[in-house]
């Protein structure tokens, strides 16, 4: 094939290559410093994550039109982690960029948590700043902080296909949670997580 007959393909080998390598994100890791942010929640009010390091945290990165977050916000996996650690703050983080399909404005967003009875904070990173510098895969991404660094991260629990009971679940960050309050190891710091890309 002639160098000309070649030139009609690059834009479209372009294009497959810039899907395939995606965006370039943070490797974070357990025990490391926990990436500060300072993002916005539904009422335009500014949060920061350095203003709890004094505090347990739990980030759950999440996309409502990603079937994986959406199944877990019906089923209330995260509201239930939630409530039985009140002592947590549980921050939601948005990371879909405005232009994209998936994306929801506040209303929508107000009307989707109040319809599933989540109460904790959603953040807009619009720009995908903060869920690359956490390193953020997909949808939901889970992180659990303590004392100020990553003591959990990966997948909420152990059933990606959603196929068992809420009872018959590793819920990985639970776990992670239970042990933090005892003053014991994290058992699992680490899982692979599962869910849509975050759509940066």
């Amino acid at each position: 094939m002639s160098r000309t007959s070649l030139r009609p393909l690059l834009p479209a080998f372009a294009l497959l290559l810039l899907a395939c390598t995606g965006p370039t994100l943070a490797e974070v890791a357990v025990g490391q410093p926990a990436p500060d942010f300072r993002l916005l929640d539904l009422d335009g009010n500014a949060v920061s994550l350095s203003s709890f390091a004094d505090r347990t945290v739990v980030l759950e990165w999440i996309n409502p039109n990603c079937p994986f977050s959406l199944r877990h916000a019906d089923e209330k996996t995260m509201q239930t982690t939630a409530t039985r650690h009140p002592e947590v703050v549980w921050l939601a983080v948005n990371s879909t960029r405005p232009d994209h399909g998936d994306h929801l404005d506040p209303a929508a967003w107000k009307t989707f948590l109040a319809e599933r009875g989540i109460t904790y904070p959603v953040l807009a990173d619009p720009d995908g700043a903060s869920g690359r510098a956490w390193g953020a895969r997909t949808t939901p991404h889970m992180f659990v902080i303590d004392k100020g660094k990553i003591a959990y991260m990966g997948a909420i629990d152990d059933d990606p296909r959603g196929s068992r009971a809420a009872t018959e679940r590793q819920n990985y960050v639970d776990a992670a949670l239970v042990a933090i309050a005892a003053g014991k190891p994290v058992a699992t710091p680490s899982t692979r997580p599962y869910g849509c890309s975050v759509k940066y």
